[in-house]
């Protein structure tokens, strides 16, 4: 008798803090959101000559939901560092763990669309859900290759925003 208690008192107890670890994921980051960020625009080389790439994201992308989305505006900046992704000031995103900028070579609009470009490549891990934020291009990445800038969440799998990419 006892040991069917100490058993069922042992499973409740792992039980409790897997559901309990697994709750604390979710919620950290809407209790504990990193503070704004406020990155200084990059210097372009020529602003002149560089050729420009923006992109606002799509606030009608099917794969957006109340909890799974991003706003906002950025551009892809020609700097003597390399190429910069920017997100401007007026980005903002849903608050989730384990965001990372993806750059896709075709549309992407939900998880499916994501999930099947395989030519995709990985940025960087979002710094901040708001505020102006900068990312180097990993050497040897040619924006001009590229069709969608996409937010991703990987623990997850989860869609939460991407923006086409339009050269000037």
């Amino acid at each position: 008798m006892w040991r069917s208690r100490i058993l069922t008192f042992g499973l409740g107890g792992a039980l409790g803090a897997l559901a309990g670890a697994a709750a604390m994921l979710i919620a950290f980051p809407y209790l504990f959101p990193p503070a704004p960020a406020n990155d200084t625009a990059p210097s372009p080389i020529d602003a002149a000559a560089a050729t420009r790439t923006t992109f606002v994201f799509d606030m009608n992308a099917p794969g957006r939901d109340s909890v799974h989305w991003a706003n906002g505006s950025g551009a892809v900046v020609p700097t003597a560092q390399g190429a910069v992704l920017r997100l401007e000031a007026d980005f903002e995103a849903g608050p989730g763990p384990n965001y990372w900028i993806y750059l896709n070579t075709r549309p992407v609009g939900e998880e499916r669309d994501f999930n099947a470009d395989s030519g995709r490549v990985r940025i960087a891990k979002l710094k901040s859900f708001t505020g102006a934020q900068n990312y180097v291009l990993p050497a040897g990445i040619d924006p001009a290759k590229f069709h969608t800038v996409t937010i991703w969440c990987e623990s997850f799998g989860a869609y939460i925003g991407s923006a086409v990419l339009k050269r000037s």
